[in-house]
């Protein structure tokens, strides 16, 4: 049972670090910012479960693609065609998540 009930605290952390990751997107917060958190998300997930490998794999492609693209200019932000894709990814996670638990 305190297993079960922390399996469910952890899920709804990182569901809750999802949302909040697309709203910091949504509100124009700097790229930096939303490199660490994808990178903390990242290392949450793969804490979690093995299963969560795949999706961890994704969240790192994405954290790669944008530092190769603003690796000098960390405190831009991301064009809203960036946003646009990077927040679907996000809802896509968000979606797989439960299936890791």
């Amino acid at each position: 049972m305190l297993e079960k009930n922390a399996k469910d605290a952890q899920f709804t952390n990182m569901r809750q670090s999802l949302f909040e990751l697309i709203n910091l997107i949504e509100i124009k917060i700097d790229v930096g910012y939303i490199l660490e958190e994808i990178e903390e998300i990242t290392l949450e997930i793969g804490k979690i479960n093995p299963r969560g490998e795949r999706l961890g794999d994704e969240m790192k492609e994405v954290y790669k693609s944008l530092y190769r693209k603003y690796k000098n200019k960390l405190a831009a932000f991301l064009s809203p065609r960036e946003v646009n894709q990077i927040t679907g990814k996000i809802k896509n996670w968000i979606q797989i998540l439960p299936s890791i638990f």
